[in-house]
């Protein structure tokens, strides 16, 4: 199972039901404690960000955005809409302190370092003095650069919370030699290697320098081997050519062996002559060849079958003794019903 599931499995398990939640009156920086863990108020408009939207609403419709902000039932909507971020938010939090519960260490410290540092050496290595960067800020939704940081650090936290627990499961997976032999037997279709070529490619700093060089071989006045073998600037690779949507695999694929392409672009700063050196077709692997994949296969699978149990159970237990204290100095536990 791809991690991208995980994603969406893991995304509606968050959003359900939560274990004791409590409303008190905390210090006014706190948005959520959830387990001892303190949300202060950057945080959680990290994720929130209802300036933007404020704003964004704003510009396309002043009256709406004045009865937003300038009535009791318009204040409801706004309050409605961050309970649902507040819930999604506890949801998140709870799932990377679960994972942490399996023993899986997120540096989530380091994380946090590392991206205050980074952010930082960007800022003073610009030219925007003090008012750019908070207009900056403000542009991208955020009220200060705190909040810019904690939206960057939540985001990298949580995946890395999915892939970590991904690769717990994977760790704790054992395949035997007879669920390989069977997996192959049973499925020797899905066990092929894919239809390669083998390019041969020389580099030119100019597309003129690339296009003469072409000229000249095809001319005869040198084959491309004697121009592969002299140049400083050559390389070898062999790459699929399953990808009929993309143009250029399609030229290679109804190429024959030995043909010289025209010139073409590599990138910025290079061009390059190919050369299709060896066409090598799909053909089915031997167990041999296979193991590794069919070992990979089986992993996923077993992966699933453990992050059914450990996730939709495990988790749910856990939110359930999750113990949530939300600041009543924000919300009073009846923004669903629009009060």
């Amino acid at each position: 199972m791809k991690k991208n599931i995980f994603f969406i499995i893991i995304m509606l398990l968050i959003i359900s039901s939560f274990g004791a939640i409590s409303y008190k009156d905390l210090d006014e920086k706190t948005i959520v404690i959830i387990n001892d863990e303190i949300v202060n108020y950057d945080y959680f408009q990290s994720q929130a960000k209802s300036l933007e939207i404020l704003r964004g609403i704003n510009n396309i419709n002043n009256t709406f955005y004045k009865i937003l902000v300038g009535t009791n039932e318009g204040n409801s909507v706004v309050k409605k809409y961050e309970k649902y971020i507040l819930d999604r938010l506890s949801g998140e939090i709870l799932f990377i302190q679960y994972v942490e519960s399996k023993g899986i260490n997120l540096s989530k410290n380091d994380l946090f370092s590392t991206i205050k540092n980074q952010t930082n050496e960007i800022l003073n290595s610009s030219s925007l003095n003090d008012n750019d960067i908070m207009l900056y800020f403000l542009s991208k939704g955020f009220e200060n650069k705190d909040q810019y940081i904690y939206n960057i650090y939540h985001e990298r936290l949580y995946k890395n919370s999915v892939s970590s627990i991904y690769q717990y499961l994977l760790n704790n997976v054992e395949v035997t030699n007879e669920e390989i032999k069977n997996e192959y037997e049973q499925n020797k279709e899905k066990y092929f290697t894919q239809q390669s070529a083998e390019l041969k490619m020389v580099f030119f700093k100019s597309s003129d320098e690339a296009s003469l060089t072409y000229k000249k071989i095809i001319d005869g006045y040198y084959t491309f081997d004697e121009v592969y073998n002299t140049s400083n600037e050559s390389t070898s690779l062999t790459i699929s050519v399953e990808d009929e949507s993309n143009e250029f695999i399609k030229t290679i694929k109804n190429s024959v062996p030995g043909a010289i392409l025209d010139p073409v672009k590599y990138n910025d700063n290079y061009f390059a002559l190919i050369k299709i050196n060896k066409k090598i077709p799909r053909k089915q692997m031997t167990l041999e060849d296979a193991t590794n994949l069919i070992i990979e296969n089986i992993k996923d699978e077993k992966a699933k079958q453990l992050f059914d149990k450990l996730i939709t159970s495990e988790f749910q237990q856990f939110k359930s003794n999750s113990e949530i204290i939300i600041n009543s100095k924000y919300f009073k536990g009846d923004e669903i019903n629009g009060n």
